[in-house]
């Protein structure tokens, strides 16, 4: 108890001398929430059960959190710009504890310039409940959605694929590698490994390829357009989809 006061009193220190929070001082603040929910919240707004930034927050930035559920988080990074990704991170959240999300939009710039763009914006509220999070379970996984057009793709492969499922690494992961399986058999679509059946698309530079915690799983989920009209018109596949990602 007297541990957790202390972190109390220097998050309240450092809250009244900078008005913008650094990843480390915002990971201190939502990880002591993480422990006692009626922890006094700096920077956020409880609305309608979610956490969403308040404009002393440059990145912006939603979070919703239930104690129940699989240890997981699902993550629309870019809602405004890969258009149904938020619908079908949220509805993952059926299952997962966590689900975060971007409150502007990926071509929005911070006070020094920098894109606010969730797939790569190191300072943001997803990231520090990403890291807060990690202390506070065992292990889990980040299942991030992201949407793509197929006549954009620059590979024959990409062209062709409907979903591409990465780890952030050019050497894919069994868990990786099992879920694209599931996928083609479970929803009759042609679904792609990034670094073994396709070249394109990967994450590898997202920042959680990086900045993942040690205990966590990073899934970089590439949803063709036709596939995402697909999932948020068709319960059934949506729940299959969902059933191929936490099975």
């Amino acid at each position: 108890m007297k541990t957790k006061m202390m972190l109390i009193a220097v998050w309240l220190f450092v809250s009244a001398c900078h008005a913008t929070p650094s990843l480390n001082e915002l990971t201190l603040n939502l990880k002591l929430w993480l422990a006692d929910q009626q922890y006094p919240l700096a920077h956020f707004t409880t609305k309608q059960g979610a956490l969403v930034a308040n404009e002393s927050l440059n990145s912006g930035g939603e979070i919703h959190y239930r104690q129940q559920g699989e240890q997981c988080i699902a993550y629309a990074p870019h809602r405004f710009y890969d258009k149904h990704t938020h619908t079908i991170a949220k509805a993952l959240f059926n299952h997962c504890q966590a689900f975060l999300s971007n409150t502007k939009h990926r071509n929005t710039r911070d006070e020094h310039g920098e894109l606010i763009d969730f797939g790569k914006y190191k300072q943001s509220a997803s990231n520090a409940f990403i890291l807060a999070y990690a202390e506070h379970v065992e292990s889990f996984s980040i299942y991030q959605i992201h949407g793509f057009a197929k006549e954009n793709r620059k590979t024959p492969e990409g062209k062709k694929a409907d979903a591409i499922i990465s780890n952030g690494h050019v050497i894919p992961s069994t868990r990786a590698i099992a879920i694209t399986a599931c996928l083609n058999e479970q929803l009759k679509i042609t679904a792609m490994v990034y670094g073994l059946d396709v070249k394109e698309l990967g994450g590898t530079t997202n920042i959680l390829a990086s900045l993942a915690p040690k205990n966590s799983q990073f899934f970089h989920i590439e949803l063709s357009r036709q596939l995402r009209e697909r999932l948020v018109s068709n319960n059934q596949l949506l729940k299959l989809f969902n059933q191929c990602l936490i099975s």
